[in-house]
């Protein structure tokens, strides 16, 4: 029997595989099946520790990389001068063992931080029962990936990178080529703050007034007007932008907001009736961007944004939500909000 996760972890493989990409894991691919994820995953995360310090001792001369092995490297030479010091010899053969040096160093770190990336969007499979999809991760953008996350060496970076691969392998298409342009300049501040304004979207929008909440997370006004600026949203120095939400059924009321792992249901008897809040709107590319935080919605919030919505002709309810494919999913343990 297949284990939660198991068909997407496999899929993930798969096409690093056939791409040559994560190749500081190659080792261990064929026992992941038959091993259990911890141990295999603390074989590879001691590998990627021993492989950094591997490449800061070629960087400082204490390491060679010789014949395929990496080898104590020796003392450099030089002239003796007729005082008796010792006067290093800068020549071509030796410029161009620095410049293989800092290459080899470089290439090492990058493939460490793509590895460290790729664990990090093995994690966010684990457990997804999610059927792969019919569809594989476009070529051009799996190696645009590869080259971007290779640049980032901060843990908060190369968790949204394997992020975004996790994404791509549930449902391709979901990250645009343009999106990983965007990304690859996001500085570490920036992405902790698109992850704390991620905590306040409900379908693609923030509630305005509900300042108490975002201040809380330490989200100020100018944050939004940063973000709006990034073109990550929009319509925050507005004074009147709404958002209209009519049935998505012909008989009755009906409507769902999407919150990460909640659900808000709002039901109805007038199929004419349409509801309206004041918003924040999360472009097409911060949709994209804001669907990477590892947050769940703050629930408080949410709380509050679902009370705010009952009224005479319509009733609220809060609920789990699973997504089960792109378009998909069931939601479950749904209670009732009152005023």
């Amino acid at each position: 029997m297949d284990y939660p996760g198991e068909k997407l972890l496999t899929r993930l493989w798969e096409t690093l595989a056939e791409k040559g990409i994560g190749s500081l894991f190659a080792p261990w691919q064929a026992r992941r099946m038959g091993r259990a994820q911890i141990d295999t995953r603390r074989d590879e995360l001691l590998a990627l520790a021993q492989a950094e310090k591997d490449a800061e001792d070629i960087r400082a001369g204490k390491l060679t990389y010789q014949g395929g092995e990496i080898l104590p490297a020796s003392m450099p030479e030089g002239r003796q001068r007729s005082d008796g010091r010792i006067e290093p010899v800068l020549d071509a053969p030796a410029l161009l063992h620095e410049v293989q040096k800092r290459q080899l160093h470089e290439e090492i770190r990058r493939e460490v931080n793509v590895a460290k990336a790729v664990a990090v969007a093995e994690e966010v499979l684990e457990g997804d029962e999610q059927e792969p999809p019919g569809s594989k991760v476009n070529e051009d953008w799996l190696y645009s990936w590869r080259d971007y996350a290779g640049r980032v060496s901060s843990e908060e970076l190369q968790d949204l990178w394997g992020r975004i691969l996790a994404g791509e392998v549930k449902n391709p298409g979901s990250y645009s080529l343009r999106t990983l342009e965007f990304l690859k300049g996001l500085s570490k501040s920036e992405a902790e703050t698109i992850s704390k304004v991620a905590k306040f979207v409900i379908d693609g929008l923030i509630v305005r007034n509900m300042d108490e909440f975002l201040e809380r997370e330490g989200v100020r006004f100018s944050d939004l007007l940063f973000l709006q600026e990034l073109g990550v949203l929009s319509g925050v120095e507005s004074i009147g932008l709404t958002k209209k939400f009519s049935s998505r059924a012909k008989d009755k009321y009906v409507q769902y907001l999407f919150a990460k792992d909640k659900v808000v249901i709002l039901e109805g008897e007038d199929p004419n009736h349409v509801v309206e809040l004041p918003v924040y709107l999360v472009t097409s590319i911060g949709k994209e961007i804001l669907k990477l935080a590892a947050f769940s919605i703050d629930s408080d919030y949410l709380e509050s944004v679902a009370k705010g919505l009952v009224s005479e002709k319509v009733s609220v309810k809060i609920a789990d939500w699973i997504e089960v494919t792109a378009n998909s999913g069931r939601y479950s343990n749904e209670r009732r909000v009152d005023v």
